[in-house]
């Protein structure tokens, strides 16, 4: 053979000629991966089988056939399959020290993560997929992962920041001329604006890459395309419109074999028919959905089913029904909820793992007895708290979804006959559910701020003070309290997700302690390239000795301050989240004359100086 595969050795002899006829075969079966996929899984086992059998066996050659075989079942939506290949592909990369590819299969394994219902597993694998894309010099690579860390970040609540990472994406995949991930890039940056609420710019970049999809006839993503321009039109309020995208989405994905995105397909159809008022349709439609997610086996899709026939059955007077599909949608839950829990657990270890290995090189270099030490006793703590969160979370978390879930439900019920005592016991016990809740989330935040580094970005306060006060609706409500603030915030720089969590622990514990009713006001002011942001209730204020021990961790309020004292982690993950992001905290309270507490955060570089905001005429919620 006269063409030779990058990477060989330029001698004739018959090992060479062995990797050029296995390259050759796994080259052809990439070229028809997305159109011929039988004859693609024919090529890459073909390849495998040549590449296994004889010695010495060709490693390359193994662990492409691998991936090329992940990313097949990948298409059959056989999940479970594509992820025990794409493992099988990691592993052998991984011994060849092959970084880009091993960037190219972590990537992929993100995805997978991603549609079996673990998003935030799919980002941890796509941001270590793009740390190592980064190393390489591969622009059409490091762009189709930017794409898809950036759709799993859409999905986790964060879309400016994901659109960001998706613009770079499409510029890329421009700029190197790949069209099938242009037609990526354009449909996750069209999810982006739905989610932003602008379906005028959502519709246009959807319809781009729907194009894009026919032209290269990819017809995976075309099915995917179809459905997410019907969404946009369901949010524009064109209902007719986008059944007749769902439908086009669902004949495609029906004739091509793709499972998921049918039953995806079917479940949003019949949303379309709940609005046009066609209940019954809708019923019937949701009944295929739920037999095709059973054969395929996606819990995430399987329990939102459930979920909609249960509202359904209960609209309809039909109580016995809608309870049954209640059960098994906190049943798939549960299920859900465990099977990610595991998937973490074994990105925990493979994290803990090289964080050690790093320690030990450091400790090596630095021929430091007590540091080494140091860095042991700490990650015995570091252990012992991650072990201890993962348990919270896996044994107490998942029965409390249920038991707060039923006990809402039937409360409903208990409501019209009238008996004060039951109804009491019933909230009582929600309340209770509730509290757990937050102590297990707040410990598990408590790792998360430790363990992981953000991107600081420009904060739009206004959303994530709207996104507290949704959070926080019940508990405003219940203690009757007012919510001052301004009506422009100083830009300021940090990381959405844990400035909203600061937010929400500081009004939180100024309606717990306020007065009655409790009187919050909010404000903020520029200081010395920083913004203070504060929180000022109207309670009976703290003495010395109690401000000094507030941000220490499991310090709780006196009980002079009432009998709602917490478990006393709330204000020491605002410290910790604060001082990662570069800020400080702190608290000015005289007894009787109420609490301020503040936290800074470094002021966004095109600021200009404002004068100190104050609280504005209270704000009806």
């Amino acid at each position: 053979m006269t063409n030779k595969t990058a990477g060989l050795s330029s001698t004739s002899d018959a090992p060479q000629s062995r990797e050029e006829q296995i390259n050759r075969l796994l080259v052809r079966a990439r070229a028809l991966l997305h159109n011929n996929a039988r004859q693609s899984e024919v090529l890459a086992k073909q390849a495998f089988e040549i590449a296994s059998r004889e010695n010495p066996p060709y490693p390359f050659g193994i662990a492409e056939s691998w991936e090329i075989l992940s990313i097949i079942e990948w298409d059959r939506s056989e999940y479970q399959t594509a992820l025990s290949h794409a493992l099988q592909a990691l592993e052998q990369f991984e011994t060849l020290g092959n970084i880009c590819k091993q960037a190219e299969v972590l990537n992929h394994i993100a995805g997978i993560n991603y549609f079996l219902g673990n998003t935030s597993q799919a980002l941890e694998y796509g941001f270590t997929a793009l740390q190592l894309a980064e190393q390489c010099n591969q622009p059409s690579l490091l762009a189709s992962i930017l794409n898809d860390t950036g759709y799993a970040m859409l999905h986790l609540g964060n879309p400016r920041t994901a659109l960001t990472q998706l613009m770079r994406s499409l510029a890329m995949h421009r700029e190197v001329g790949s069209l099938s991930g242009e037609a990526q890039a354009l449909d996750s940056i069209g999810k982006a604006y739905l989610l932003l609420g602008d379906t005028e710019q959502a519709l246009n970049y959807a319809q781009q890459s729907l194009e894009l999809d026919r032209k290269i006839e990819y017809h995976r993503a075309e099915t995917e395309a179809l459905g997410n321009i019907g969404k946009i039109w369901i949010a524009a309020g064109d209902v007719d419109r986008a059944i007749s995208y769902f439908q086009q989405s669902l004949v495609l994905s029906q004739a091509r074999g793709y499972r998921q995105f049918e039953a995806a397909t079917l479940f949003d159809l019949s949303q379309a028919q709940l609005v046009s008022g066609k209940p019954d349709l809708a019923v019937a439609t949701l009944k295929q959905a739920q037999a095709v997610a059973d054969d395929i086996g996606t819990n995430p899709v399987l329990a939102e089913i459930h979920r909609a026939l249960a509202d359904i059955y209960e609209q309809a007077g039909e109580i016995t029904a809608s309870l049954t599909h209640y059960k098994q949608f906190h049943t798939l839950q549960e299920a859900a909820s465990n099977e990610m829990s595991t998937l973490r657990l074994n990105g925990l270890r493979a994290t803990h793992e090289a964080e050690t290995a790093r320690q030990q090189a450091e400790i090596y270099r630095l021929k430091n007895v007590e540091l080494q030490k140091e860095i042991e006793e700490r990650e015995k703590l570091i252990a012992e708290l991650d072990a201890f969160s993962r348990t919270v979370a896996h044994d107490l978390k998942n029965p409390l979804w249920v038991i707060t879930g039923l006990g809402e439900y039937i409360l409903e019920f208990l409501l019209t006959t009238g008996d004060e005592t039951i109804i009491q016991m019933g909230n009582e016990q929600i309340g209770m559910g509730y509290k757990m809740g937050r102590i297990i989330d707040e410990l598990l935040l408590l790792a998360q701020v430790r363990q992981h580094t953000v991107t600081p970005e420009i904060i739009d306060m206004r959303i994530v003070i709207n996104e507290v006060r949704a959070r926080l609706a019940r508990q405003i409500s219940e203690q009757q309290a007012e919510l001052l603030m301004p009506d422009t915030w100083p830009a300021a720089q940090g990381y959405a997700p844990w400035i909203e969590e600061i937010w929400a622990n500081y009004i939180s514990n100024a309606i717990k302690y306020g007065g009655h009713p409790p009187r919050v006001e909010l404000g903020a002011q520029r200081e010395n390239g920083h913004v203070r942001f504060w929180v000022r209730d109207n309670g009976s204020g703290l003495l010395d000795e109690e401000r000094a021990q507030l941000f220490t961790e499991f310090t709780r309020l006196p009980s002079k301050h009432g009998s709602k004292g917490g478990h006393g982690l709330g204000l020491s993950i605002v410290k910790r989240i604060v001082e990662k992001l570069g800020g400080t905290v702190g608290i000015d309270s005289q007894p009787g004359s109420g609490s301020t507490f503040s936290f800074t955060l470094p002021a966004a570089a095109d600021e200009t100086p404002n004068d100190a905001l104050s609280a504005l005429p209270d704000q009806p919620l």
